[in-house]
């Protein structure tokens, strides 16, 4: 039988030859072994502290011919986000604001033993969200009667996709220069249930072998942050959240999220760095001013202006 990862929908019906791929071939064998439920419950195996987080590697402009994108790259997950447009919106989808479209899509090689049926159906969900999320802090008021494309490919999947694709669509979203009211940082929480052999225990950023052993009756927290506002724009739980634990789950993203807000922040910060200097080989003399926002040296292209003021404080 086939576990399905926690808050996701459930798997189709499975298939009578579990060892057989999608065209026929042999599955490869995991490249990891199994978790038991008890070494989760009693210490994380790959040695990091419960409250701990994996190693986070972002980029921006790594997709050379979009208006804007990123990489992510936390642990063994790996996700390309690329933002094109605007462009003029059809006849049906015209309105007075402007229109997200948001795909997120799993690499058939993104996680060895997936189904396709399983895939499409967590790209379903994490699309509504990703977009419901999205349409919150990007101005859409003022791109009327056109769409954003943003495409997300999670080259592999090793645990917080949600957030992480969240994080990178936020920030391709900034280098394509869309006008927005935050960048969004995201982070994700579980919560392992003991039946009875203990208190639960609460856990940082889950890879999917600690994602696929959590034992039933186990929770998983999704959080979004804008870290300059410091207002919540993605709160999505699953599973049975006490008052105390989700107090405390709630608290411990939202600290991961600020540092990753901050990382987010440098990173941008990078970029603007990068043109500078190559304005200034290229013409020997490059205009620079200064960010309201930052007070970091920018060019005058309109780039630091992605982060605007919209009246909302």
């Amino acid at each position: 039988m086939v576990r399905t990862l926690l808050g996701e929908p459930p798997p189709a019906a499975e298939r009578q030859d579990a060892a057989t791929g999608l065209h026929g071939s042999s599955v490869p064998l995991p490249y990891a072994p199994a978790v038991a439920k008890a070494e989760v419950r009693s210490g994380r195996v790959n040695g990091r502290r419960a409250e701990e987080t994996r190693p986070c590697s972002l980029r921006v402009g790594a997709v050379p011919n979009a208006a804007g994108s990123a990489y992510l790259e936390q642990g063994g997950t790996k996700i390309i986000a690329s933002v094109y447009g605007p462009r003029q919106a059809s006849d049906r989808e015209a309105r007075s604001h402007g229109l997200l479209s948001v795909e997120l899509q799993f690499a058939s090689f993104s996680s060895r033993g997936m189904r396709r049926e399983d895939a499409e159906k967590r790209a379903a969900l994490y699309n509504s969200l990703l977009k419901g999320t999205l349409e919150s802090i990007v101005l859409v008021e003022r791109y009327a009667k056109t769409v954003f494309d943003v495409s997300l490919l999670v080259l592999e999947d090793d645990g917080a996709v949600l957030t992480g694709g969240l994080t990178a669509a936020s920030l391709a979203l900034a280098d394509a220069e869309v006008e927005m009211r935050d960048l969004v940082a995201g982070s994700t929480v579980h919560l392992a249930n003991s039946h009875g052999e203990g208190q639960s225990k609460i856990m940082l950023d889950c890879d999917r072998a600690e994602e696929m052993a959590l034992a039933d009756g186990s929770a998983v927290l999704h959080l979004g942050l804008c870290p300059v506002r410091d207002k919540l724009c993605l709160l999505h739980s699953a599973g049975p959240l006490p008052p105390q634990p989700f107090e405390q789950m709630v608290l411990l993203a939202k600290e991961t999220a600020v540092a990753v807000g901050a990382e987010m922040r440098r990173c941008l910060e990078r970029r603007v760095e990068r043109r500078i200097a190559k304005r200034a080989r290229l013409s020997g003399d490059a205009s620079i001013g200064f960010d309201g926002y930052s007070g970091e040296p920018i060019a005058d292209d309109g780039y630091g202006s992605m982060l605007m003021d919209d009246g909302y404080g």
